[in-house]
């Protein structure tokens, strides 16, 4: 019986590999070329993978290196000797540790987008070390100075465990407080998704006056600020803001 096959040409592999194990199916992904590569599944986990006469992570290696021919996928077959039991996160870090190293485009501070899964993966010292760094929010660009981390952090960002912390800028609208002195107040929601992204405390935020000269202030928590930037009287004549202004608020440092 001739199986219907789909060309690489307009697939990622490593995704398809990656959607076929998060959605926990079990059977064989074969690639056809010269020689015929497989990729063996059982319930999303990975039993075994064979590329001509290699076996294991070289295989999958081997045809990440040049990602092409038509592939199937057969459902529900069972490798009857199989060499893995490994989750596809692990065995993809250490396939691609043997391919040159992807570029890594993120520079800024950055988070890692299901801290679950990097946690069932084995680290160094040392590398859990640059982990935390990456937690703490130290710009990628300081962090890959380290040639070995350069190489990890490049092999996260590939598998999409890497992405970037987008700070965000929330348009708010000035109005008066006399609860507090010498603090601007913003909602409480605000700030807290603030420090997700940043992976740290927002103690200070920048806004711009109307004559466009930018004011740093220190900030409090506030349950009920909701859209608003609320300002004691002598903050409102510092930054020459009025009762009622839309501004442009955003973490500072």
């Amino acid at each position: 019986m001739t199986r219907s096959t789909s060309s690489l040409e307009t697939f990622d592999f490593l995704e398809l590999l990656y959607m076929l194990a998060e959605s926990r199916r079990t059977g064989v992904l074969r690639v056809y070329r010269t020689q015929e590569f497989q990729a063996w599944l059982q319930e999303g986990r990975v039993r075994h993978l064979e590329f001509g006469y290699l076996r294991g992570v070289s295989a999958l290696s081997e045809l990440l290196a040049d990602p092409r021919g038509r592939f199937n996928f057969e459902e529900g077959q069972i490798h009857p000797d199989p060499h893995l039991d490994a989750e596809i996160d692990a065995v993809a870090m250490e396939a691609l540790a043997d391919l040159p190293m992807p570029e890594l485009l993120l520079q800024g501070p950055a988070r890692i987008s299901s801290p679950e899964r990097v946690a069932r993966m084995s680290w160094t010292l040392r590398q859990e070390g640059v982990l935390r760094e990456v937690d703490a929010g130290t710009p990628l660009r300081e962090l890959a100075r380290d040639p070995d981390a350069l190489q990890m952090l490049s092999r996260l960002a590939r598998l999409g465990l890497l992405v970037p912390r987008k700070s965000r800028v929330a348009r708010l609208t000035v109005a008066v407080t006399r609860q507090v002195k010498g603090v601007a107040v913003i909602d409480e929601t605000i700030l807290r998704r603030w420090k997700e992204d940043l992976g740290r405390h927002v103690s200070h935020v920048a806004l711009r006056d109307p004559q466009n000269v930018v004011h740093t202030l220190p900030i409090s928590a506030g349950p009920t600020a909701g859209t608003q930037l609320m300002l004691p009287p002598e903050l409102l004549v510092k930054t020459r803001l009025h009762v009622g202004d839309a501004v442009l608020v955003q973490p500072a440092g």
